[in-house]
């Protein structure tokens, strides 16, 4: 007989389901999302690179003698200085808002993007300070200091604390939600358990849950390199989740995501991501929100 122990993930596995109703009877919500991303550069244990462009021919350790990535930092660099302000130029020509998961690291590497960001309307969630440390990597103290130190230095540049939280990878530790939840965020965006947000409960109090599943399986651009897929398969991706969801939601209204890393906003893929709202706004009965107004919507009416 095996053991019995606490899985400290049934507190997401375990939760239960709401009944969603969105917002004038919307069929579907629409979370769009931004990632703005920096990286340390340091090439240490704690400070490894997640995340490779060119991930698809990537470099063995030991074929490595430079101690200095060139041209991945240059690659990495694309989506705070271009990248950023075609995702922002496409979600001002449709009068929509998202949420823009971002290292705290952007506000000393891309102060004017972070600021443009905040100042279009769009929300600001933490997500680590660099792309590259991971939680995984730290002591309960360092993983505290990290959440802590993340919100105070957005709240002191934009005069706005964050509200969620996503972390660097999506790889949280078993005490991410309760730190979380002691140093006053109102919702976590790791799990990937389900289409639509659901509350979790953990030292006492109540996290709403957002799920970040659609934008991952297949509809988050940062696949396209690793998978050999080109943009326009993104769209064919999101055209088909989309069109499923709209389908089920005639009687249980869900929510979807579609993300753009601002690193992968190219010419080729911010066309994509164009059409892909594009493609969303032909229909009818939709509510295209942040992920803090979809938190507040579901703490207050479907609780």
């Amino acid at each position: 007989m095996m053991p019995q122990h606490d899985n400290f993930y049934d507190v997401y596995s375990k939760a239960k389901k709401l009944k969603i109703q969105w917002p004038n009877g919307a069929r579907l919500a629409i979370a769009l999302a931004g990632n703005l991303e920096a990286w340390t550069e340091i090439p240490s244990a704690k400070h490894r690179r997640t995340h490779h462009v060119g991930g698809s021919n990537p470099i063995k350790e030991d074929d490595v003698v430079s101690q200095y990535d060139c041209r991945t930092a240059s690659e990495n660099d694309y989506g705070g200085r271009t990248g950023v302000w075609r995702i922002l130029r496409i979600l001002d020509k449709y009068g929509v808002k998202a949420s823009f998961n971002t290292n705290a690291l952007c506000i000393l590497r891309y102060p004017e993007a972070v600021k443009a960001v905040h100042e279009h309307g769009h929300e600001i969630v933490g997500h680590s300070y660099a792309e590259d440390i991971q939680l995984t990597q730290l002591t309960a103290e360092e993983e505290r200091d990290e959440i802590r130190t993340c919100a105070k230095l957005f709240e002191d540049f934009t005069g706005v604390r964050p509200t969620g939280w996503l972390t660097s990878g999506m790889r949280h530790t078993e005490r991410t939600l309760g730190i979380l939840a002691d140093e006053g965020f109102a919702w976590h965006g790791d799990a990937v358990n389900d289409d639509n947000p659901y509350p979790a409960t953990v030292n006492g109090k109540t996290m709403i849950i957002v799920p970040y599943k659609n934008a991952v399986s297949g509809l988050n651009d940062t696949g396209m390199y690793r998978r050999g897929i080109t943009a326009r398969d993104v769209f064919n991706s999101f055209k088909d989740e989309f069109d499923l969801l709209y389908e089920e939601s005639a009687t249980e209204p869900k929510m979807l995501t579609l993300a753009m890393h601002c690193q992968m906003a190219f010419p080729a893929t911010g066309k994509v991501y164009d059409d892909c709202i594009k493609y969303a706004k032909s229909f009818p009965d939709l509510w295209f929100a942040k992920r803090c107004e979809i938190v507040e919507w579901v703490k207050n009416n479907c609780m």
